[in-house]
């Protein structure tokens, strides 16, 4: 009978305890207007970019955390933003971009979905985010695109110095105003994001 007791009363203390341990992982930690980012999302977060950076160094845990945070941040007003405006990219354009990206990190599908499987991370976190960037940066090119001004004459300044035939020229010259416009366009789209954040109430709590 003590034996019986014994374990009943072990049996509730586990489940105590792990039902403790879920409130606190699911502790809300910041707001963007009704839109929550929970303890969950920021250790999601944190995970995730360790994976793709490579790194298990925790000496700079409170910097990845915050990083990780604004990231969670940036990307919530993004999405935001994309939906206001009802920004959309097909499947397989966000295929692609997703291939692309694995292929630059030097990282394949298997250990991708390792990695989601041992963090508990759903499978399409990495998609969701590809998605979420090419969105917002079809969201930019929409909106200011035609705004960009390339300075041509550094530009024709620049091929100069090369001794390439007409041809040559010709594509360095658009490879060099395609770059530049994205230059700009970057620029554009970081200081875009930071005047969206002052439309929404952000809390960090």
């Amino acid at each position: 009978m003590k034996k019986a007791i014994l374990f009943f009363v072990a049996i509730f203390l586990l489940l105590f305890n792990n039902v403790k341990s879920k409130e606190l992982y699911n502790n809300v930690i910041a707001s963007i207007d009704n839109s929550i980012i929970t303890e969950l999302d920021l250790n999601k977060e944190i995970n995730f970019i360790k994976f793709i950076t490579k790194s298990q160094d925790n000496s700079k845990l409170d910097s990845l955390k915050s990083q990780s945070l604004q990231n969670l941040i940036d990307r919530k007003i993004k999405n935001i933003e994309s939906d206001n405006l009802k920004v959309e990219v097909t499947e397989q354009e966000v295929e692609i971009n997703l291939y692309n990206y694995l292929t630059n990190k030097k990282i394949n599908t298997e250990e991708l979905n390792v990695f989601f499987k041992q963090h508990e991370i759903e499978d399409d976190y990495l998609k969701n985010i590809v998605k979420t960037d090419m969105r917002w940066s079809k969201l930019i090119q929409n909106t200011y695109a035609n705004r960009v001004n390339v300075n041509l004459t550094e530009i024709d300044k620049e091929i100069s110095k090369e001794s390439g035939n007409s041809t040559d020229n010709e594509k360095l010259k658009n490879e060099l105003i395609f770059s530049e416009r994205n230059v700009l366009l970057n620029k554009i789209a970081a200081s875009h994001l930071e005047k969206s954040k002052k439309k929404y109430l952000i809390k960090i709590l």
